[in-house]
């Protein structure tokens, strides 16, 4: 298939029901998330929502209402991908 998983990095919340994770691929994905909206521990307003963490592996997102999303979720409902300025601890240095 494709490469591997990309980790998630940093994790904002600009809305409620809605994410924007850096990932390790150097891509920002939005995504509303409101299709999880009826899973019985979904956040239930502003708050909670902007209670969030990134797992102690990089592969998701959880709450402090133990509602949990994979990093493959997340791109798989994706609305908006763009590309992230490497910062100069990801980038590679070039050897001469």
């Amino acid at each position: 298939m494709g490469g591997s998983t990309p980790l998630i990095r940093a994790v904002t919340t600009p809305a409620y029901m809605r994410v924007s994770i850096e990932a390790s691929d150097g891509n920002r994905y939005d995504v509303d998330l409101s299709s999880f909206s009826a899973v019985y521990c979904f956040p239930r307003n502003a708050d909670e929502w902007s209670r969030v963490s990134i797992d102690s592996y990089g592969l998701g997102l959880v709450w402090a209402t133990r509602f949990e999303v994979h990093v493959d979720q997340i791109i798989g409902l994706t609305d908006h991908v763009e590309r992230v300025a490497e910062s100069p601890a990801t980038t590679t240095p070039v050897s001469s």
